[in-house]
């Protein structure tokens, strides 16, 4: 069962599974150049990629009503509507060593009394969008993630943290940035961990991808004596090797079960990752 709820977080779009590619939508750099805002407030970000769809939001929870919000469509058969939030923008640097503005918009479900639904398998959506800024002072928009993309997420909300993610930009490829990050979820005394990469590309969409398992400790349902305990954990390196996607590296440490939880072993070994441009995977 474990064997299986692990092949879900790392190869489905499960709601806490690191999100696919969406196939059906093609880029179009041309059409991207085309949107050009005087500023990146929420106003000109709403107006222009949200319009005839916005009305009057309440969300009712201070650290979330502290950020600029707005409701999107109607409410559902539940009484629950969509509301957008927009993070503070991150400015970050391409291959180029040019200046990127990461723009995201937070989508979660609320309730008729203004609270967030929340519940272990809820997730909330993301609309992520990267301009540049011109020599007039507009603001181009250079990619975007498809209307239809998927990411991690729990508890209502979306797993991306644009702080950690911030902190992590790095080249992924020969023309590519993004960022490493770590997701996961405990649940019945147990922590599951997998590695994402987050791609900021110029020439497609915005995307994030599952990597690799990172680590898992189930102490919450045993004693460190236990013979049924395990707990490892894992490091993660790019292989700059020159190509269009860098190789990742995963090593992992500690005492980690067999794929099929038959037995626990002491590991110390690394593994490589590469990315499928085709089937947009890493494998």
């Amino acid at each position: 069962m474990k064997k299986l709820l692990i092949s879900l977080l790392l190869s489905s779009s499960a709601l806490f599974a690191a999100p696919i590619a969406m196939a059906n939508s093609q880029f179009s750099a041309l059409q991207m150049a085309q949107v050009q805002l005087d500023s990146l407030s929420f106003k000109n970000i709403m107006r222009q990629f949200y319009s005839g769809q916005m009305s009057r939001g309440y969300v009712d929870d201070e650290e979330l009503s502290k950020m600029p919000h707005i409701t999107l469509g109607q409410a559902d058969e539940d009484e629950n509507t969509t509301v957008a939030l927009m993070h503070p923008v991150i400015e970050y640097k391409n291959n180029a060593k040019e200046s990127r503005y990461l723009v995201m918009i937070e989508k979660i479900q609320v309730g008729s009394e203004g609270n967030v639904v929340s519940c272990h398998a809820c997730a909330g959506t993301a609309d992520l969008f990267s301009f540049k800024k011109l020599h007039n002072g507009q603001y181009q928009l250079v990619s975007r993630s498809a209307k239809d993309a998927e990411f991690s997420g729990s508890w209502g909300r979306v797993g991306l943290d644009l702080e950690e993610i911030a902190k992590n930009l790095k080249p992924l490829g020969k023309n590519l940035v993004g960022s490493i990050f770590q997701n996961g979820y405990t649940s019945t005394g147990t922590t599951e961990l997998w590695w994402e990469a987050l791609h900021l590309p110029e020439n497609d969409f915005i995307n994030s991808y599952g990597v690799a398992d990172a680590g898992a400790d189930n102490g919450g349902s045993y004693e460190e004596d236990s013979p049924l305990y395990y707990s490892y954990d894992s490091s993660l390196d790019v292989i700059n090797n020159g190509a269009a996607y860098f190789p990742l590296k995963v090593t992992y440490q500690g005492e980690k079960p067999t794929e099929d939880y038959d037995q626990i072993r002491k590991v110390n070994y690394s593994k490589l990752f590469h990315f499928n441009a085709i089937k947009k995977e890493y494998k």
